[in-house]
């Protein structure tokens, strides 16, 4: 079975939502930080360009990516500019520290 990395960018005010919502679809590992950053719609009218947002980091099955980045979208969309972004990458090893083993997600 093939691992992929989903790597989502949001606002922080979808996090709460977001990480219940994947406790609820059987995702149960994810890492979160907080990051800065600009995209399409950079604040010109402040002095920092940059906005806060939450980078969530989820290693998943190939079969389940597709219904993960449906959830992502849909409890992180408005339709306004900043919703954020969501990232598909192949993953080619993945080991587990605690076993010294390659393993599945």
């Amino acid at each position: 079975m093939e691992i992929r990395c989903v790597v989502a960018i949001v606002r922080s005010d979808v996090l709460e939502k977001l990480e219940k919502r994947l406790g609820a679809i059987h995702i149960h590992g994810v890492t979160v930080c907080k990051v800065k950053g600009f995209g399409e719609h950079p604040n010109y009218f402040s002095d920092d360009w940059t906005t806060d947002h939450i980078k969530i980091e989820i290693f998943a099955q190939e079969a389940n990516v597709d219904a993960l980045i449906r959830e992502v979208t849909a409890i992180a969309h408005t339709g306004a500019g900043g919703d954020g972004v969501v990232a598909v990458f192949p993953v080619e090893r993945f080991f587990r520290i605690s076993t010294s083993s390659e393993a599945m997600p």
